[in-house]
């Protein structure tokens, strides 16, 4: 039971620190990015790519 908790403990940890690694990096880059380049986020970008690929797999 002990040893359970503690795996549920630690995946619950390394799971909040990648997302706050995440955020993180995203913030950073917003801020700290090329001004030449327009402004788009990682998630908008993943998301396009999804759409995309299920439009191929219509076709």
């Amino acid at each position: 039971m002990e040893m359970s908790l503690l795996l549920i403990a630690a995946l619950l940890y390394i799971g909040f620190a990648l997302g706050l690694i995440l955020l993180v990096d995203n913030i950073v880059g917003v801020f700290f990015r090329d001004p030449r380049k327009p402004i788009q986020l990682r998630s908008f970008a993943l998301s396009r790519a999804f759409i995309t690929s299920q439009k191929l797999d219509e076709e």
